[in-house]
């Protein structure tokens, strides 16, 4: 009776095969045709792209190929480069990766420029930021920088500075930015007012007019 040991959690390398490319290979110790009885155990079959027989072990990657190889050494060469370099590339979190961004106009910088002095004093021309949700989710969910090409309620026009596209952007999601301020200690609060709010304070008529537009809109989709 054969003494009883723990049973190997892979193929023992003992019984490794021999002459795979030959098409029938057989098991080096024993001597029959491969996988033999004790291989067979840890071995499960499958397919080849080329549709030879692959024999995979169950509990590690080795797998071994049986018949003449598919591939050239080149190929292999080829594989590792792009796995190589698969591994070496930065991996974002899920936020930075964002739709396909859709055609916008492309145009060179504005040739004005306007610093707003006081409420309501915002041009074509003044530097404003651009909240997150303002624009299509393909430009990403940060802050931009924009200057305002366009004004109106309740959208304005700005063009980005990061790339030089334009877009529509509701007033009320931008911001003056602190290079579009004058320096001046403490800064005023109207240095925080959205552009909406500034052109609400400038055209009181105007504001309420876009706000009873908006109010109508979104009635029509009340559910």
């Amino acid at each position: 009776m054969a003494t009883w040991t723990i049973r190997p959690l892979r193929l023992p390398d003992e019984h490794l095969p021999n002459g795979l490319d030959s098409g029938q290979p057989t098991c080096r110790p024993c001597g029959t045709a491969w996988p033999c009885t004790t291989a067979g155990e840890y071995l499960t079959i499958s397919r080849c792209s080329c549709g030879q027989t692959v024999w995979r072990d169950k509990t590690t990657v080795r797998n071994w190929h049986v018949g003449p190889r598919c591939y050239t050494p080149a190929d292999t060469v080829r594989w590792q480069a792009s796995e190589l370099k698969a591994a070496r590339a930065p991996h974002y979190p899920p936020s930075h990766f964002y739709p396909p961004k859709p055609a916008r106009p492309v145009r060179q910088r504005p040739p004005y420029e306007h610093p707003p002095a006081g409420p309501g004093d915002v041009n074509l021309g003044t530097w404003v930021w651009v909240r997150p949700g303002a624009l299509h989710p393909g430009w990403g969910d940060i802050h931009h920088l924009a200057m305002l090409t366009a004004l109106g309620l309740p959208r304005c026009e700005v063009w980005l500075i990061l790339d030089g596209t334009v877009h529509t952007a509701r007033a009320d999601s931008l911001t003056l930015s602190r290079t579009a301020v004058r320096r001046g200690r403490p800064a005023p609060d109207w240095t925080r007012w959205t552009v909406a709010e500034h052109l609400a304070h400038r055209h009181p008529e105007q504001a309420g007019a876009a706000s009873r537009t908006d109010a109508a809109q979104l009635d029509l989709f009340a559910t």
